[in-house]
């Protein structure tokens, strides 16, 4: 086996930026992620094992049958069992974090504390009336003013409004969504009813500053142009505060009474308890996330004379099975001119070509300082090496 060292010039990292696309759908109290329904497996019905608005972290479980196997780590043993975390406590006092410090105490040195898989996560509506309590939106009020320079909207108090006792609507967006923040000038959210668009705003200035951009007749002599609310695309939030009419007639909105919908309405039973609203009316929320993907890019040489011996045993025209091979008391003793076998094909019938030395590569090692294999590229078809041939091949790994 041959082993080359990459030179100074043979290893690139740089870092990809890529803008994945997220669509949700809101109807009927149902969230839908990217028109994604539930897939059957072999044993369950869904094989993520979440509903069709969320997403898996890690996607642990997929395919298996959660009623027949327990949390138990010494007798879930089969071949599809449940997987899931598990900490034995003792003397270091590890524990999972949503384990808290009562319920911690509780167990004894040897006992196993276990977690559950699939953890996941999907986008959460909550919406405040005037002067209700609303420990989200104070939470946000530092990180609300530091955005103030971008536009005026983003004031926590101000002529504009007062976020600690006006009605509005916080669309919470997790980070496995979007990644490092939300693109600027992606997000796009629709209003539907009856599957008739009613309104759309947009934050076509980049600044975070939601701008309702189209909409009905009706809603667009009262909200064109207008700021309908704002983003925070680092934390992944989104502050709808548009409370003019998008619509002539009243529909049921959740748990309120029937009234003319706004923007405060928007994504009504996504996550967040209401009672399902009326059929009519559904909401779209697109954006896209930004994420950075760093990449290793090695290049690996085969140069001129090199890599034309094989150990397989079809290189040589004859091996172990050579008369003049034979094992004595004192050693192996092999016949020292062991001819090759010529694989090169004549073009010309009964014919035999000229004698040339020649392998197939069909896989590339990586090896670390110690020659440890640490990865393997497998080429979609083997490539022919002859000796006046070199070549170099270009290895991308994802890091």
């Amino acid at each position: 086996m041959a082993f080359f060292r990459f030179g100074p010039k043979d290893v690139l990292r740089n870092r990809i930026k890529a803008y994945p696309k997220n669509t949700f759908f809101v109807n009927d109290g149902n969230v839908y992620y990217n028109n994604r329904n539930d897939i059957s497996g072999a044993y369950v019905d869904n094989v993520g094992h979440v509903s069709s608005g969320f997403i898996s972290l890690y996607e642990m479980n997929v395919d298996r049958d959660f009623s027949k196997h327990t949390y138990d780590p010494d007798t879930n043993t089969g071949v599809k069992a449940k997987i899931f975390p598990f900490i034995t406590k003792d003397s270091s006092l590890n524990s999972f974090g949503t384990t808290s410090t009562n319920n911690f105490n509780q167990f004894q040195y040897g006992d196993v504390i276990t977690g559950s898989y699939p953890l996941s996560s999907s986008i959460i509506r909550s919406s405040s009336i005037e002067n209700a309590t609303r420990s989200e939106i104070n939470a946000l009020q530092n990180t609300l003013n530091h955005y103030k320079p971008l536009s005026p909207s983003y004031a926590y108090s101000s002529s504009l409004g007062d976020k600690s006792t006006q009605a509005l609507t916080l669309i919470s967006i997790p980070s496995i969504f979007y990644g490092s923040s939300m693109k600027k000038n992606s997000i796009k959210l629709n209003f539907y009813i009856s599957g008739t668009l009613a309104a759309t705003c947009e934050d076509i200035y980049r600044n975070g500053e939601l701008i309702q951009t189209s909409g009905s007749a009706y809603a667009q002599d009262n909200g064109s142009g207008a700021v309908a609310g704002i983003a925070l695309y680092n934390e992944g939030f989104i502050i709808l505060t548009g409370s003019w009419n998008l619509t002539e007639d009243t529909y049921q909105f959740g748990d309120a009474s029937a009234t003319q919908g706004t923007w405060l309405d928007f994504a009504v039973g996504a996550n967040d308890g209401a009672t399902p609203i009326s059929p009519s009316a559904s909401f779209s929320l697109d954006f896209q996330g930004t994420n950075y993907i760093n990449t290793i890019t090695m290049l690996a040489d085969a140069p001129l004379g090199d890599l034309n011996f094989s150990p397989n045993p079809t290189f040589a025209t004859y091996r172990d099975n050579s008369p003049t091979n034979y094992t004595s008391s004192t050693g192996y003793f092999q016949d020292e001119k062991v001819p090759l076998k010529n694989t090169i094909s004549s073009s010309f019938y009964d014919d035999n070509a000229k004698f040339k030395r020649q392998t197939f590569i069909s896989k590339i090692g990586i090896y670390d300082e110690n020659k440890n294999l640490i990865a393997v590229a497998n080429l979609s078809k083997p490539i022919k090496k002859l000796e006046d041939i070199d070549y170099t091949f270009k290895l991308k790994l994802d890091i």
